[in-house]
């Protein structure tokens, strides 16, 4: 198998966490393919030209970086999703981790615009709504899984991208509780070998 990423894309960072997590370094090959560059692979497997995008042993195309995460934790276990899959709760938190990276990744694409055509009325928008996601995590860390899933895995790459791009952001000097949580787990080495990377 083969996983086209970006080391800046943070729903790409998500792919290859589960790749180093569940222990498929020797099944899957990762490529870095810079979407804007308009590759021929990329576009030929997915006609969006977004990363991350899997190439399964057969040559078809998997997109989608929730699609491809469960697909590979379908293909080891199930491991990362084994909590989450039969818990609502657990799908709504993974649902905020993928929104909070949804708002994180307008917000820096809105910053990359001409100055004449950002757009503050969106930036505050996507700023609060962050402010909002990460404190309703704030308060519910202990119901995450007690074992690094799905959830964790997406978390930590909101929190770092947001390091990564909005570093004036500080989310550290504003959540205490997240920092702690992000302390405990940052140097695994899944994380460690993924950090984003311009």
């Amino acid at each position: 198998m083969k996983l086209i990423y970006s080391t800046a894309s943070p729903y790409a960072r998500t792919a290859r966490i589960f790749v180093h997590e569940l222990g498929l370094g020797e099944q899957v090959e990762e490529v870095f393919q810079h979407p804007f560059e308009n590759p021929a692979e990329l576009i030929e497997a997915n006609p969006l030209c977004k990363v991350p995008c899997l190439i399964d042993d057969e040559g078809k195309a998997i997109f989608d970086s929730q699609v491809i995460c469960e697909y590979l934790d379908a293909l080891a276990g199930p491991r990362l999703f084994k909590e989450i899959h039969n818990d609502w709760h657990l799908k709504t938190l993974y649902s905020l981790t993928r929104g909070l990276l949804d708002s994180a990744v307008a917000w820096q694409q809105d910053k990359m615009r001409e100055p004449g055509q950002r757009s503050e009325f969106w930036q505050e928008r996507f700023i609060k709504s962050i402010d909002r996601g990460l404190e309703y995590f704030e308060q519910r860390l202990d119901e995450l899984p007690k074992e690094f899933s799905a959830i964790h895995a997406n978390l930590i790459t909101v929190l770092e991208y947001l390091d990564f791009r909005h570093p004036g952001y500080q989310w550290q000097e504003k959540f205490n509780g997240l920092k702690n949580w992000w302390i405990a787990y940052k140097e695994k080495p899944s994380l460690v070998e993924t950090q984003p990377k311009a």
